[in-house]
């Protein structure tokens, strides 16, 4: 499969709850990405768990799971939450977790997996970036300005972590 053929045919779709133990093991791979910049290590039972993280993927209440396939095959996901921990009580979207296979990186289907997950979710939204993590740090800004057609605002955490703020109307359709 080349790499055009692995980008197209992708879907992006809830979570049933016969797929959770599958999202569970795609947040393996997402906490080992994690581990070389966050010093997580791996249980006696072989498994990333940090504080309890892949279990609660799906579990948290106003979340959204999203599973992405490509070619029918698990590749990746998006958890967007109804919450932000930067909103207080207003309404909004935040990116709790995305996550994209190696083998699917580098060809833009982030951005486009991206642009759709915006585009489910109109209104209010925040992107956090933790300051370690420098391939997201990269990732999200240029996707979020190419989806918006300008620069989103931005702040910086009191732990030095990056967000990026931006509002996304109903008929906004950027990532093509």
């Amino acid at each position: 499969m080349n790499a055009s053929e692995m980008t197209r045919g992708w879907t992006l779709t809830p979570v049933n709850p016969a797929e959770r133990p599958l999202l569970e093991r795609l947040g393996q791979l997402y906490l080992y990405d994690f581990s070389a910049f966050t010093g997580w290590d791996i249980g006696e039972d072989g498994l990333f768990d940090h504080d309890g993280w892949s279990r609660g993927l799906w579990a948290h209440p106003g979340r959204t799971s999203l599973l992405l396939r490509i070619a029918e095959k698990p590749a990746g996901f998006a958890i967007v939450d109804e919450r932000s921990p930067f909103a207080g009580d207003e309404p909004c979207r935040y990116m709790a977790e995305f996550f994209i296979m190696r083998k699917y990186r580098r060809r833009r289907l982030g951005e486009a997996v991206a642009g759709e997950v915006f585009d489910r979710f109109p209104g209010p939204w925040y992107v956090l970036e933790m300051k370690e993590n420098l391939a997201a740090r990269a990732f999200w800004p240029a996707v979020i300005t190419r989806y918006l057609g300008y620069a989103p605002d931005e702040f910086i955490t009191s732990h030095g972590d990056l967000v990026q703020t931006f509002t996304v109307s109903k008929n906004e359709g950027g990532v093509s």
